[in-house]
């Protein structure tokens, strides 16, 4: 008995599946190559494109077996295709098949042509004749040494299924370009100073911008300055010369009222340590010795709790001063612990903190984010001596508690004031414009837009853009399978590091991320120990962590390290399987056999992470 004609060709299409699991999807006016499988009446056949078998509506009857170069005319019903080139077999002249391809397609015989038609041969690209003079537009605006690069960013726009246009190609062609991210921004900076045509406004908030990149440890550097400033005031060691630089650079910052002086610097701190802690009393009160009520001792004990930044001795010794001394010994003291210990330990600061410090300035409507980097702009321009002090030992400080909380920070602050996800924010439900316009990105779309703008900001600002669209091109949402793609250019310090962080993984049923299995790459160019690239991989919550680098003193390092690693991943649920290290591959070097090597001690390293 026969099987109906119909019945065939679902049970072939059901059949036909693709190697790589991805649907084939075909547009009219594509070329691809083809090779006919099987025929059917009616000129359908069963034709199969590189890995993908679907039924198709022929033009001319064919031969089964044979391959050809076809164009798609058309996708419904059925795929229909237009022979262009053929048959084609492996023993056939490649050259030959070119020629006879370009003259088919009425494509101009040249190198470049010659090229990229090649390339899309030997990938199975399907690509349309406009797309083909596009590609090759833009390759002959390329050195030839670039080539098999610019030809993969091309090959890459064609499977994201986006039109091969210049400025999405020099997006995707800059994710692989070893140029550095810091220096397409200083170049903007360089641009930007001595530039006429950007408005003040306009500037000052780019260079702002720009300064918090190139700072993201601002905040903690600042911590620590504030913490020293407010320690030596209280000091009543300390010169008078010294305080007054101190409390006047506070003041410029905005840290500290216009009308703070040494005089009524006590009373100011009293006034607004009651205040924070709850205490109602008469204004005289705040900065006398007249010992605390028992009801009053209660709502510093808890403002102190409310801190969590002080020990259980140092609370017990701010509330006996309180009992003893009044809200003057209280003062004094407390900021004499919170100075210490804001200069020495100047982590993220807590909300109370913070509230605190806002509070000493409740005229000042500018954020203290803003304050803290105003007072770190005010010192590296000052030449003060004991101001410069301040810094170094601001910048000792941080340096010395930098740790994964200190890079997660970075990474945080570096990724917001780029912009990176603008346009995500655009479409969210609480869009708030005054934020995005503190973004880079939308404020140099802004300058792009602007006609009275100089072509040669306009050539840098778009540079920057380019840099920043490519990565996000490369990130991916397919359903449950998810990848995402960032460039961040990193500064601790005078140190900048480019870095690149691939994340891979997958989706739950109820759409959430699954925190079980992920796969993550940190590529890195490091000062000390170069091209890096740390490869972290979860199965059932399981860490495996792999190291790839020349450096062999690295394997040694760290056992130093990885007991901290372990707790702090089971802490948070995970199990760590083990770190491995092998020799860094790179394209030239992909013959090179890498050494897995035992974890031993050993040092030189460029941070901890």
């Amino acid at each position: 008995m026969s099987i109906p004609l119909t019945n065939q060709l679902n049970t072939q299409m059901t059949a036909a599946t693709s190697t790589d699991g991805k649907p084939l999807v075909l547009n009219e006016g594509q070329m691809v190559h083809g090779k006919v499988n099987q025929l059917f009446p009616g000129q359908l056949a069963e034709v199969q494109i590189g890995g993908h078998k679907m039924i198709a509506k022929l033009d001319v009857p064919m031969r089964a077996g044979d391959s050809y170069y076809f164009q798609v005319t058309g996708t419904q019903p059925e795929v229909q295709l237009k022979i262009i080139s053929g048959p084609t077999n492996a023993t056939a002249d490649q050259q030959q098949q070119l020629q006879n391809l370009m003259q088919a397609m009425q494509l101009p015989k040249s190198p470049e042509m010659m090229k990229v038609l090649s390339f899309v041969i030997d990938q199975k690209m399907p690509i349309s004749r406009e797309a083909l003079l596009q590609a090759v537009k833009i390759l002959e605006g390329v050195p030839s040494a670039q080539h098999p690069q610019a030809l993969a960013s091309i090959q890459k726009l064609v499977e994201l299924k986006l039109p091969i246009t210049l400025p999405l190609f020099q997006a995707l062609f800059n994710v692989g370009n070893k140029g550095s991210t810091h220096q397409v921004l200083q170049a903007l900076q360089n641009v930007l100073q001595n530039d006429q045509t950007v408005s003040e406004n306009m500037k000052q908030s780019l260079m702002q911008t720009m300064q918090r990149l190139e700072s993201p440890l601002t905040n903690r550097v600042a911590t620590s300055v504030i913490g020293q400033a407010l320690q030596s005031m209280m000091n009543q060691d300390e010169a008078p010369e010294v305080k007054f630089t101190m409390l006047q650079t506070l003041k410029e910052a905005g840290v500290l009222p216009k009308n703070a002086s040494l005089a009524n610097l006590q009373s100011l701190i009293s006034t607004t340590l009651a205040k924070e802690a709850g205490i109602q009393s008469m204004q005289a009160q705040f900065a006398s010795q007249t010992p605390l009520t028992n009801a009053q001792l209660t709502n510093v004990q808890q403002f102190l709790n409310q801190l969590n930044i002080f020990a259980e001795s140092e609370q017990v010794t701010l509330l006996n001063n309180a009992r003893q001394g009044g809200m003057a010994q209280l003062s004094t003291s407390f900021m004499q612990l919170l100075g210490g210990h804001l200069a020495k330990n100047p982590v993220a600061l807590n909300g109370a903190v913070t509230q605190f410090l806002q509070s000493l300035n409740s005229e000042q409507s500018t954020p203290l984010p803003t304050q803290m980097t105003q007072l770190v702009q005010l010192l590296e321009q000052n030449e003060q001596p004991v101001l410069r002090q301040m810094m170094v030992t601001a910048q000792t400080a941080v340096a010395e508690t930098i740790d994964g909380a200190a890079v997660k920070e970075t990474i945080q602050t570096v990724f917001r004031s780029l912009g990176v996800n603008y346009e995500a924010s655009l479409a969210g439900k609480d869009v708030q414009p005054e934020r995005l316009m503190q973004m880079l990105k939308p404020q140099l779309l802004a300058l792009l837009q602007d006609p009275t703008v100089s072509a040669t900001v306009k050539e840098a600002a778009e540079q920057a853009v380019i840099r920043m669209n490519g990565a996000p091109l490369l990130s991916a949402d397919n359903g449950v399978q998810q990848q995402l793609i960032m460039q961040i250019p990193l500064t601790f310090f005078e140190r900048k590091i480019d870095a690149t962080l691939q994340w891979s993984g997958r989706k739950k049923e109820d759409g959430k991320i699954d925190a079980d299995y992920a796969r993550i790459l940190f590529y890195l160019d490091l000062a000390s120990i170069k091209e890096t690239v740390v490869d972290m991989q979860v199965q059932n919550r399981v860490v495996t962590v792999t190291i790839f680098n020349e450096d062999p003193t690295l394997a040694r390092l760290s056992s130093t390290f990885e007991p901290v690693l372990k707790e702090n991943l089971t802490t948070v649920g995970y199990t760590l399987s083990g770190i491995f290290f092998k020799n860094y591959m790179t394209p030239q070097t992909t013959a090179k056999k890498t050494t897995q090597q035992p974890v031993q001690q050993g040092e030189g390293v460029d941070f901890r992470i």
